[in-house]
């Protein structure tokens, strides 16, 4: 459930970005955010019009990559509190001590894999990352329509 009202929280940004930013298609953006959220928001970073003063460096894949492993925090810090919160009131039903230490170990556990999961991907997405990252692509905003705009008198 939390999954889907931050979907639907982000999709609404980046619909109202996308506008604000000129794009065409922006509510494609928006419905690809809602389905797959982890996926579509580093390209949408990677590849949206630059504003006035914005500055984006490193090329397309460092930035995908990059914004791959902000928005993986995200999901996992959003999830594992909701978990732990779960959990937590799943432990105070227990009836007997037995029941009490096995959840606090359960939930122990279940932070260390999260934890693990978390830290395995993040740092696989940014040695990725490093390695498509071009040091002399510096992208000075406005750009696309945006660049445009800004030309016209």
């Amino acid at each position: 459930m939390w999954y889907w009202m931050l979907n639907v929280v982000i999709a609404l940004w980046v619909f109202t970005d996308a506008r604000k930013r000129k794009m065409e298609h922006s509510i494609l953006w928006a419905i690809g955010t809602f389905v797959i959220m982890i996926l579509v928001i580093p390209f949408y970073l990677a590849k949206r019009p630059l504003k006035d003063g914005e500055v984006r460096e490193g090329g397309t894949g460092w930035n995908v990559m990059k914004s791959f492993a902000i928005f993986w925090t995200l999901i996992i810090l959003v999830g594992g509190l909701w978990g732990i919160m779960a959990a937590g009131g799943a432990a105070n039903k227990a009836n007997s001590e037995a029941e009490q230490v096995g959840a606090a170990l359960g939930i122990a556990i279940g932070i260390g894999m999260i934890l693990g999961l978390w830290l395995a991907v993040l740092v696989g997405a940014l040695a990725v990352g490093l390695f498509l990252r071009k040091s002399s692509i510096i992208e000075k905003g406005p750009t696309g329509a945006l660049a445009q705009m800004v030309q016209k008198p």
